[in-house]
């Protein structure tokens, strides 16, 4: 869970902040030291890494015996109230930068007192907020296998690796749609070069040939954090995404992305899947979002100066405070965010968020014959759609897996079976996280061709210049498309022609 601690009072040095944290506590904190001694609680985390003292005087660490359980560095384990309230107390003192006040995820060995825990917490005078991790996970598709063909990158040193070969790109359906070449033509146009646009996700491929031109950063490193995160996109989604946005163009390679705008990577999955168990009996082993990963990326969103934040994740769970706090002030400082809308529509649509919070750009996905596609969630607080289905796109060049099977073992539990392998290189993958990237950069567009750099404005512009598609039956909005689907030339051609905003 994260707790969200009230702003502690400034001490005149570190020394005197930590001894301030070991000073006494208020019933929450004393019904976590409770858990503590009772060997219930795993670790603390603090979610700013930016706090003043974080690089030389991290608050949690392993503990020397190599064991689970951390220690608050400078508290001996077992002395006192042992290091998980005064882990709280220092971090709220140190940190300046969280939205809202210091948050840190409190995990638990076992969830069965966690509601108890939660209570006592609410009611500690020096707790601003309490609650439960809410759940995010990627909102691709499985793609459809399409016909193999040998990769122009494939090699005879390459045995093994699976290959597709994109399209021409003069044919790539979903840039014909969106009419990206007639916005391109359009008198003094810029495709975005000086525009930064963050993609959180499962990673980025940076040595990959149709995007290494465009990286403007690259954060995956969390050393304080147990799972492991390397360098590597495993899952692929990320670096799908990414080409999307800005695949170099016209590089005689590959596919070309909608804009040249700086791709700001920030890898918020780390490298171990999750049993995720379905009521119908059935198992797998997927990636999930790990909540610490992700509110720093948003944080570090707000100090880059990111213009634009693509989410192609998704998630029944309402926001928490801290993930709340960090999107209104992206919002509040300009950055426009856009997110997908989900991929559910078959189980009724059910709200997903982050595309649900207010002031967020959610994007449905649409197909070739400019419908709805079957997965793309509806709701009312939908934006745009954009082209969804069979988009080609940006993978890795090395091998990597979407999920694993889930096997039973010999003792009835399940346990990592076969990994579902992706492509390399380049593959047409189906979702509204592939929708999504068409309008983030389709907002970096704007801006670069002069449109104000406001999240409400460029809501505006974007609904406004959309295509009314005939599935719409002459509506001017619907919870299925929202005011329609995205038409690049309107967009850009009508900057400082419209207003701000809709009726």
């Amino acid at each position: 869970m994260f707790v969200r601690m009230k702003p502690q009072p400034l001490q005149p040095s570190f020394e005197a902040t930590f001894e301030a944290a070991r000073a006494s506590f208020g019933s929450g904190l004393q019904a976590l030291s409770f858990f503590e001694r009772a060997g219930l609680v795993k670790r603390v985390t603090p979610i700013s890494r930016e706090s003043p003292h974080y690089a030389s005087r991290m608050l949690v660490r392993p503990s020397r015996d190599g064991s689970a359980k951390p220690e608050l560095l400078g508290v001996p384990e077992n002395e006192g109230d042992g290091w998980s309230a005064p882990a709280l107390n220092l971090n709220a003192a140190i940190d300046l930068r969280t939205p809202g006040g210091a948050a840190s995820l409190v995990e638990l060995v076992s969830d069965v007192d966690l509601r108890q825990l939660q209570l006592a917490l609410a009611g500690d005078p020096t707790v601003a907020s309490v609650s439960r991790v809410p759940l995010r996970y990627l909102v691709a598709k499985s793609p459809r296998k399409p016909a193999r063909r040998a990769s122009k990158s494939a090699t005879p040193g390459a045995r093994g690796r699976i290959a597709t070969e994109p399209p021409p790109t003069h044919t790539m359906w979903n840039l014909r749609k969106i009419r990206w070449d007639e916005a391109r033509n359009l008198s003094g146009f810029d495709d975005a070069g000086r525009i930064k646009v963050a993609v959180l996700d499962t990673g980025i491929d940076a040595d990959h040939p149709d995007l290494k031109d465009q990286i403007g950063g690259y954060v995956y490193e969390h050393p304080d954090l147990p799972a492991a995160s390397s360098v590597q996109d495993l899952v692929g989604h990320g670096t799908h995404v990414a080409g999307t946005i800005a695949a170099t163009i016209n590089n005689d390679l590959g596919i070309n992305g909608i804009s040249r705008a700086q791709i700001h990577a920030f890898k918020i999955f780390d490298d171990r899947p999750d049993l995720l168990a379905y009521p119908d009996g059935t198992a797998e082993f997927a990636y999930f979002v790990d909540p610490v990963m992700y509110l720093r990326a948003l944080l570090d969103c707000a100090d880059a100066g990111i213009d634009v934040v693509n989410l192609s994740i998704g998630g029944g769970g309402a926001p928490d405070p801290t993930e709340s706090a960090a999107f209104e002030a992206l919002l509040a400082n300009g950055t426009t965010i856009v997110a997908a809308m989900g991929n559910e529509r078959r189980d009724g649509s059910p709200i997903s968020y982050p595309a649900a919070i207010p002031g967020v750009i959610a994007v449905g996905a649409t197909n070739l014959q400019d419908r709805i596609t079957s997965f793309s969630n509806r709701g009312n607080h939908i934006t745009i759609t954009a082209p969804g289905d069979a988009i080609w796109s940006t993978l890795p060049t090395y091998r990597g897996q979407m999920r694993w099977r889930a096997e039973r073992g010999p003792d009835g539990r399940w346990r990592q079976g076969k990994p579902d392998i992706r492509e390399t290189d380049y593959d047409a993958w189906p979702g509204t996280s592939m929708a999504s990237p068409h309008v983030a950069a389709a907002a970096a567009l704007y801006i670069a061709n002069g449109g104000a750099r406001d999240p409400a404005v460029i809501r505006g512009a974007l609904a406004s210049s959309a295509d009314k598609v005939p599935a719409m039956s002459g509506q001017d909005f619907t919870p299925d498309f929202g005011y329609g689907r995205l038409n690049l030339e309107q967009l850009i051609g009508g900057i400082g022609t419209r207003g701000s905003g809709n009726d």
